[in-house]
């Protein structure tokens, strides 16, 4: 009896890891759903992708705006010695200049000048129709002076309309682009009074004057315009060597007028083209016409007063 128990233990003994084996076995093959197994089970690509947080939409940068330095030009009166100045322009490449013209006036001979500057000798001969319509002026901006260059605080309201917009009609027929711009004949004669009419009957929209500020700073308001010198004042190569030295922490502009007539008077020739290629080889200055600068920034600066 007592050798019998042994031998159902020894039995017993060897069947139970039989069947223990048997049991997980079977269960092996079975996913733990629970996600507290042995973490030998795979993660699907739908597991990730439902799981994943978001991803974030990116965000456009804000552009940083870069302050420039410019640099434009203006001539006045629609004369011969613009020829000369075309040349030397076109010589650098710089087409960064306004001629403003009196349409009123082609042919005129102002003989009168000569005696005014001291210059016996001296011609003050404007361009013809003709001359004109021949294409002078290709490839630069032609801007109002008026018909004939009168000063229009002398002039009623209906003359001063006239002066300025018969001019810009003129324009646009001869050289084929409507101005937008203009510059005072005979100096500062213009008052709140001819800036409105001006606004409100014509599409000019800016306007210089001849009050030399010697600064770099944007016009307040563009139909009162001042440049930063006139060229024949001798100040203009000191006023460049001073705007390449500036940092550029603000816009600036450096804008230089002049009559070609005073070229001659004051045989300011060389030191002309001198001027103009030192203004080309700067890299940091951002040549354009009165028209061009007027059309960047006329979000920002308005033409004149509310």
């Amino acid at each position: 009896m007592y050798l019998k128990k042994i031998f159902s233990i020894i039995i017993l003994a060897g069947i139970f890891p039989v069947l223990l084996l048997s049991c997980n076995g079977s269960n092996s093959g079975k996913s733990d759903n629970s996600g507290t197994g042995s973490g030998s089970e795979d993660i699907s690509a739908s597991d990730v992708s439902s799981t994943a947080p978001p991803t974030a939409s990116p965000q456009p940068t804000e552009e940083v705006y870069t302050p420039k330095k410019y640099f434009t030009l203006s001539f006045d009166d629609g004369i011969t010695q613009d020829s000369r100045i075309i040349e030397i322009l076109k010589k650098y490449d710089m087409y960064c200049a306004t001629f403003n013209i009196n349409t009123g006036l082609c042919g005129a001979s102002w003989d009168w000048v000569a005696g005014a500057v001291g210059c016996p000798g001296l011609t003050h001969i404007r361009f013809t129709e003709k001359e004109l319509k021949s294409g002078i002026y290709d490839g630069f901006e032609v801007a109002v002076h008026t018909l004939t260059h009168p000063s229009l605080t002398d002039l009623s309201d209906s003359a001063v309309i006239s002066e300025v917009g018969d001019d810009a009609k003129n324009i646009k027929k001869i050289c084929g682009t409507a101005p937008v711009g203009m510059a005072y004949p005979g100096g500062n004669y213009y008052n709140d009074h001819i800036i409105r009419l001006i606004l409100e009957n014509t599409d000019i929209r800016y306007a210089r004057t001849v009050t030399s500020t010697g600064k770099f700073t944007l016009p307040e308001y563009f139909m009162e315009w001042n440049p930063t010198c006139s060229f024949t004042e001798g100040n203009a190569k000191l006023l460049l060597k001073k705007l390449l030295r500036k940092e550029c922490t603000e816009d600036m502009l450096f804008y230089v007028w002049c009559h070609g007539y005073e070229l001659d008077a004051y045989d300011k020739w060389d030191e002309f083209e001198e001027f103009i290629k030192a203004v080309s080889e700067a890299e940091d200055i951002v040549k354009v016409t009165n028209g061009e600068f007027y059309q960047l920034f006329k979000d920002k600066i308005p033409s004149w007063k509310e």
